[in-house]
Formats: C-alpha cells, sequence, structure tokens
C-alpha cells in the first residue's frame, strides 16, 4: 500500500448507485462485478485489523467487520456506519484526532504512517496507515488501516529493560568485586586499631563510624552481587510458597500495625498445589520487600494491603497490591534500575526492587507492575512449579 495514489480503472465509485449497484451494466456483467464484490468483501471482513474507506471529510464510506467490532461500543448496527466520521465511532470524540494525518496524505497525495498511544482507545496503542485510491474521474477516497500493537509495543520495551538490566548487571557486578578488597582491607584495619586503643581515647568514636560505614558498604556490595547473580550457586529444596508468605506475613505484621496498614489474605482452598524448586529465604525477601514498599507507597495515613495466591498446573502468582498513590509511567519504566528511589535520602538504597528483580529471574518467574497514579499499584510475582535445570543452577 505504499507509493502514490492508486487509479481506480474498473469500477468508479460515482458509476455506483446507493446499493453499490451498476445500472448501466449488462446482466451476465452485473453478475459477474456483484460475485466479484462479493469475493473481494470476503476476503477483506477476513482480515483481523480493522479497515475502512473514507472520504476527504472523515465520513466512513465501507467498513469491515473488524472496524465494525472495534466500534461495538457505539451500538451501531454493521449497516449503520456509512456517513458517519470516523473520528466519532473509533475513537468517540467529536473532532478529528490531533495526531491524525489525513491531511498529508490529501496533500501528498501518498501514503502516510504514524503510532497513535491511548488516543484511538484508551490503553492501546495502534499503527494507523492511510492510503490514498483515487477514481478514474479523480475522486478521492481513502483506506484507513489500523493494527494493534499493544502486545508488541509491551513486549519490545520490556526486552529493551531486561537487556538494560543485564547489562547494568554486568556492570554493577564489575564495581561491586573491585570495591570488595580495599573494603575488606579498610574493616581490617579499622577492627584492629580499636582493638589497640583505649575506651577513653579521643579517634574511638571515629574508628567505630569508619567500621559502620563500611559495614554499610558492605551490605551494598553483597546487594550489587546479588543483582549480578554472582551468587555461587547451592542446594536448592521443594518448598511451598504459601508457607514462605505466611511467614513473612508474620514478620511483617508488626510494620503494617505500626504504619496503620490493614492486611487482607485469605489462604488458598489447596495449598498443596503450591509447591515449588528454589530457595525460600531468597523469595520470602522479594515478598518482605514489597510489603515494605507497599507500606511506604501508602504514607503516614496508611492503608489497604490486599495480598493473594493463585495456581495453575503450570506456576503459582502471588499478588500484592495497595492503595497508595500509585506510579506514573516514567517511574514505572525505572523501579527495577539499581540505585532508582522515590524516598527521601537516607531511607532506601534503590537496590531493593533490583534485587527482587535478579531473584525471580533466577527461579525462572516474572515479576509484572500494574500502577497509576491515585490507583495503586500491583506487584504480580509468577514463578514455575517445576524451574528447569539451567534456573535452578543459577540459584
Amino acid at each position: 500500500m505504499d507509493g502514490p495514489a492508486r487509479k481506480l480503472d474498473s469500477i468508479p465509485f460515482e458509476e455506483a448507485d446507493a446499493n453499490g449497484s451498476h445500472a448501466d451494466l449488462e446482466a451476465p456483467e452485473l453478475g459477474f462485478v456483484e460475485d466479484l464484490k462479493k469475493q473481494w468483501m470476503a476476503m477483506i471482513d477476513a482480515v483481523s485489523d480493522p479497515l475502512a474507506i473514507i472520504d476527504m471529510n472523515y465520513e466512513i464510506l465501507r467498513q469491515n467487520l473488524a472496524y465494525s467490532d472495534s466500534a461495538d461500543h457505539t451500538g451501531l448496527a454493521i449497516t449503520d456506519f456509512q456517513g458517519r466520521k470516523c473520528f466519532e465511532v473509533f475513537a468517540g470524540r467529536t473532532s478529528p484526532c490531533t495526531h491524525c494525518r489525513l491531511v498529508d496524505a490529501r496533500s501528498s497525495d501518498s501514503s502516510v504512517e504514524w503510532q497513535s498511544s491511548n488516543e484511538l482507545k484508551r490503553g492501546r496503542s495502534h499503527v494507523v496507515r492511510i492510503h490514498p485510491l483515487v477514481s478514474s474521474s479523480g475522486v478521492r477516497r481513502y483506506v484507513v488501516h489500523y493494527r494493534d500493537v499493544t502486545e508488541f509495543v509491551a513486549l519490545r520495551e520490556k526486552l529493551a529493560h531486561a537487556d538494560k538490566l543485564a547489562a547494568l548487571g554486568k556492570l554493577a557486578g564489575g564495581v561491586a568485586h573491585e570495591i570488595n578488597s580495599p573494603l575488606a582491607g579498610i574493616m581490617a584495619f579499622t577492627q584492629m586499631l580499636l582493638k589497640e586503643i583505649s575506651e577513653d581515647d579521643p579517634h574511638r568514636d571515629d574508628l567505630v563510624e569508619i567500621e559502620d560505614a563500611a559495614r554499610k558498604c558492605k551490605v551494598i556490595v553483597e546487594n550489587l552481587l546479588g543483582f549480578a547473580r554472582q551468587d555461587k550457586p547451592t542446594e536448592i529444596f521443594e518448598f511451598n510458597v504459601l508457607d514462605t508468605l505466611d511467614s513473612t506475613l508474620r514478620l511483617g505484621r508488626a510494620m503494617l500495625l505500626r504504619s496503620g496498614v490493614e492486611l487482607r489474605y485469605e489462604m488458598p482452598d489447596d495449598p498443596g498445589l503450591f509447591v515449588i524448586k528454589g530457595r525460600s529465604g531468597k523469595i520470602g525477601q522479594v515478598f518482605l520487600n514489597l510489603i515494605t514498599n507497599a507500606i511506604h507507597a501508602m504514607g503516614d495515613h496508611g492503608g489497604l494491603l490486599n495480598v493473594y495466591s493463585r495456581a495453575t498446573p503450570d506456576s503459582v502468582t502471588n499478588g500484592f497490591e495497595d492503595n497508595g498513590q500509585g506510579m506514573p509511567p516514567e517511574v514505572m519504566k525505572r523501579i527495577f534500575d539499581p540505585f532508582f528511589t522515590t524516598k527521601p535520602i537516607g531511607q532506601g538504597t534503590g537496590l531493593g526492587l533490583s534485587i527482587s528483580y535478579a531473584i525471580v529471574k533466577q527461579h525462572g518467574g516474572t515479576i509484572d507492575v500494574r500502577s497509576a497514579p491515585g490507583h495503586g499499584t500491583c506487584f504480580l510475582i509468577t514463578l514455575p512449579r517445576d524451574a528447569s535445570e539451567e534456573e535452578q543452577e543459577a540459584l
């Protein structure tokens, strides 16, 4: 469909009457044209992408079944689309879409294409192409093709994010290894000096501060190594995710009560479906981090934390849903980046979600997030019920 406008010499639009017939054709010719028309319409209706032919005033002349199905919110019958504005029917607008390039197609007399996010359908991304058609007498129509690329865009962003995290992991691992040796020396010499000086030495407090700071750095280095997946393989066991979740909730109950957060959790009917292979302690670390983040998101006024568990024959899923302030898209894109945090200075290192992401990936699982400003946040941790050998070795 690329290139200049296509001429329609065989059956001009303006020769058809209101019912789409051709009054000046003989019966055999008319039968052939009608049969050909049915074949073309059947082929176009078989296309899963919405297609429509519109005029220069945005009025719909024809549309396929996919277009009618996409506009089912209008309640229009398939024969009621003709003459209506495309932006009114497909996008629910009262004026042309702000991104529409029909004017460009008219002026250039060639195909145009662009991508639209949320403009046509809320929460959906589309690639829209307009291709001009010109009849033998110069009457112009335009074929509009809509392709829903929401899943493709999400997958592309997820792959790009995974590549970025992999690169950051290598960098973090290299930095952590380089810091480890001098940090060990600082701690060793500090501890030796603390043993040698007296309790009333004026420099003792300074050395204690140095040792505390070095210990904090050591924790950060260990977390970086964990994010970089540099942990040595250890023996893995079968364990019940519900047991791990229950013990983590009991551990975090005091924090929840202190912050005024109500916890809602109902044990599934069949606990036996939640047995997986991995490291219970690491999964518990992920759960505790998500609980802590939810408490922070709900602030001083408290809120509601809804925790739930689901199982399928292939996987188990644990959800953590709060009614906190939510996150804008620009924050969601960075939440798994090392050292990224929205917390005030001194209240977080920005490594919690990064490490959680690495742990879940090491278990062959996925961690997904849904959030919007003012509508809370939901984290979904999905783990396979039977991790592969490669995934087990990564643990």
